[in-house]
């Protein structure tokens, strides 16, 4: 596919953020010749804050219901599996969908029935408990009662898991090899033209003033901090956890599909470093602050970043273990913490041009399922930073859009069809025992 380029590949491009979107759209940007890009982010790549600076993320092709994402999530993967850059962090072992209580039951096979719909491949019923034991690589018969009141499938083409940092800074090593310069620096404020409003840069907090012709805000959860998006953004978090395992279990485990409890949480075959990851299902924490803004002060959720995660989210999280691997129940944590995400309004994302603003550009919004479409997400935020919002084909466009009337009167304790554990979004101030990692 050809692009054309309306920016002059020697003016300056901004990429405000070195995380999942941010690099990606670095990358495409440089792809398509552009000389002159500078990444700015807080911290080396993969930063600590970043949501995609993981271990494991989940890739399903399958987002049931919504043929939007479906279909980018296939455009993802073939993506994933042709680039040089990407594919050594991508696993394609498939993933079991199971489910316990009757009313997940009904979505479990609502969708399996959408899949085969939709000419789904490699879909496999899993009736008996033997054959849950049998992806899991356990042939003990004693285990057998804990998945009797299980309902479920197994999906074992076209998803799996990606290795989430390796792939972050194996894009910030091409962004570097095609031209690019990475900045460690913490964007305070935007700089805009008093006479024209457009953006021309950013100010930092060690005082510079980085002026381009193009800024990006690809912050993650920290976008919020940057600008006023009149409650498109809503930050949230959720918890996660490792494992430390033996040789014996890390063999076990090997190639086998990630785990998707629908009440309790997910998990995966052990990482590169020996490490099984779980998290729990939940509908996510935020964190409301009231934050001054050059529109007035504004109460929104703002990241505030923990190596810990809550005493109710280690007790869903050890529920999933007993249910799935009954022996790790009670095995120390080695890690133990919480990571920011930011959902707009529909789960949509934000890619946009601001409309009052030229030279202001979004790329945020991931809502918590940003990472699997690393791969193709930079392709679209290049095409608006290069081209402008009218490149986007017009369905994506129309989802993607600035949509500040959406946020009128947001309910920001809606649950935004997540589920599990208190079936509530709960304020991390209002969390009393926090858990830390031994």
């Amino acid at each position: 596919m050809q692009h054309k380029m309306t920016v002059d590949p020697d003016k300056s491009i901004l990429v405000i953020g070195a995380g999942t979107f941010g690099l990606s759209a670095a990358l495409e940007i440089l792809r398509r010749g552009h000389k002159n890009l500078t990444i700015l982010d807080p911290y080396p790549v993969p930063s600590p804050l970043s949501a995609g600076n993981d271990v494991n993320k989940i890739f399903q092709t399958a987002v049931t219901h919504s043929e939007f994402h479906t279909m980018l999530s296939f455009e993802s993967y073939k993506k994933w599996k042709s680039d040089d850059v990407y594919k050594p962090a991508f696993h394609e072992t498939g993933v079991l969908y199971g489910a316990t209580k009757p009313e997940t039951h009904k979505e479990i096979e609502e969708d399996y029935q959408w899949l085969n719909e939709k000419g789904f491949e490699e879909l496999h019923l899993l009736e008996r408990p033997e054959d849950y034991l049998k992806l899991l690589n356990v042939q003990n018969d004693a285990d057998l009662k804990r998945f009797q009141s299980w309902k479920g499938f197994y999906q074992k083409t076209h998803s799996g898991w990606m290795f989430a940092s390796l792939a972050l800074q194996r894009a910030a090593q091409e962004c570097i090899s095609l031209g690019a310069k990475i900045i460690t620096d913490t964007a305070e404020e935007l700089l805009f033209d008093k006479s024209t409003q457009k953006c021309i840069g950013v100010h930092t907090s060690s005082g510079n003033d980085l002026l381009s012709e193009r800024i990006i805000i690809a912050a993650g959860a920290s976008s919020v901090k940057l600008f006023d998006f009149e409650g498109q953004l809503l930050a949230k978090c959720w918890t996660l956890a490792h494992i430390k395992l033996t040789n014996d279990e890390i063999q076990q485990l090997k190639d086998t599909p990630v785990i998707i409890d629908m009440d309790r949480g997910f998990m995966f075959e052990a990482d590169a470093f020996g490490d099984l990851k779980f998290c729990n299902e939940f509908p996510g924490y935020i964190n409301m602050e009231k934050y001054m803004y050059k529109t007035g002060e504004k109460t929104v959720s703002i990241p505030a970043y923990k190596d810990a995660i809550p005493e109710e989210a280690e007790e869903q999280m050890r529920d999933l273990l007993r249910q799935v691997h009954p022996h790790l129940a009670d095995r120390e944590f080695n890690v133990a913490k919480i990571c920011w995400c930011t959902d707009t309004t529909d789960r949509y994302f934000l890619i946009d041009e601001h409309p009052q603003h030229e030279g202001l550009i979004f790329a945020t919004g991931d809502s918590g399922k940003g990472f699997k479409y690393m791969r193709v997400v930079g392709e679209y935020i290049a095409s608006v930073a290069l081209e402008g919002r009218a490149a986007l084909p017009d369905e994506k466009r129309e989802a993607w859009k600035w949509r500040p009337e959406q946020a009128l009167n947001r309910d920001i304790y809606n649950v935004q069809n997540r589920y599990g554990g208190s079936n509530k979004v709960k304020d991390i101030k209002d969390i009393g025992k926090w858990v830390s990692a031994k």
